[in-house]
C-alpha cells in the first residue's frame, strides 16, 4: 500500500515507507536465521524534529493490551497523529509498540518496519504518523493508551517532553477535554497543538490502507 505525500510533511514512496530528511539510523537487522548481532539491542535514532523516540519494550502487557506475533484477520482500523509545538510540526517515530529485533524494508530511506519479534495492538511502521490499531475483535483504543505504549506523557498542558496548553483536534473538530480520552478509531484523524494554537490540518488516508 503507498502512503500519499501530505503538505508539511516528508514524502513517502510506498506503504510504511517514509522519507528521512535527517538525522541517522541505528539499528541491528534480524531476519530467520540471523547473526549473533541480532540479539543485540537496536534502537532507530530519527530526525531531530521526531518529538520523542519509541520507548524500548520487553513485551508485557501496557493497560492491558499485549505483545505477540502480528494479528491475522479480526479487528485492523487506522488512525492518523498529527503534532505541533509551537507552530512546528514535530513526527511520530516508527517502532512504537514494537519489540526488538525488528526487519526494515532496506529499499525504504527511511525507517519502515516490516516485521519484528512482537507488536503491541497499537503500534507504528513508519514515521507517517499512522496508528495501527490491531486486534483479534474489535475493542477501544484511546491516544492515552498509545502514548503509554509510547512511553511519554499526555495531558492537557503536554504532549510528551513539550510542555503547554494543549489544543486537540479531533476529525477538524475541537476536542474538549483530556486529551488521553481520543478515541482511536477508523480514519480518525487527531492533531494536537502544544503552545501555539495551529489551524487543523487534515490528512487523506491512501486507498489501500
Amino acid at each position: 500500500m503507498k502512503h500519499r505525500s501530505i503538505p508539511g510533511a516528508r514524502p513517502s514512496r510506498s506503504r510504511r515507507r517514509f522519507g528521512l530528511q535527517a538525522g541517522v539510523l541505528a539499528v541491528t537487522l534480524f531476519c530467520g536465521a540471523a547473526s549473533a548481532a541480532a540479539d543485540e539491542v537496536d534502537q532507530l535514532v530519527g530526525s531531530p524534529r521526531v518529538l520523542a523516540p519509541a520507548a524500548i519494550l520487553n513485551g508485557n502487557p501496557i493497560d492491558g493490551i499485549p505483545s505477540g506475533p502480528m494479528v491475522g484477520g479480526g479487528y485492523h482500523v487506522h488512525s492518523h497523529l498529527r503534532l505541533f509545538v509551537n507552530g512546528t510540526q514535530r513526527w511520530i517515530p516508527a517502532g512504537i509498540g514494537v519489540t526488538r529485533p525488528l526487519v526494515l524494508d532496506p529499499s525504504s530511506d527511511g525507517p519502515s518496519i516490516t516485521a519484528a519479534k512482537g507488536f503491541y495492538w497499537l503500534h507504528t511502521h513508519d514515521e507517517s504518523g499512522v496508528i495501527h490499531a490491531e486486534a483479534p475483535a474489535p475493542r477501544a483504543f484511546t491516544l492515552g493508551q498509545f502514548f503509554d505504549i509510547w512511553g511519554q506523557p499526555l495531558s492537557q498542558d503536554r504532549v510528551g517532553p513539550a510542555k503547554g496548553e494543549v489544543t486537540a483536534w479531533v476529525d477538524g473538530q475541537r476536542y474538549e477535554g483530556d486529551p488521553r480520552n481520543i478515541a482511536i478509531g477508523p480514519y480518525t484523524r487527531i492533531q494536537l497543538d502544544v503552545g501555539r494554537d495551529v489551524p487543523y490540518q487534515a490528512y487523506d488516508f491512501p486507498p489501500d490502507l
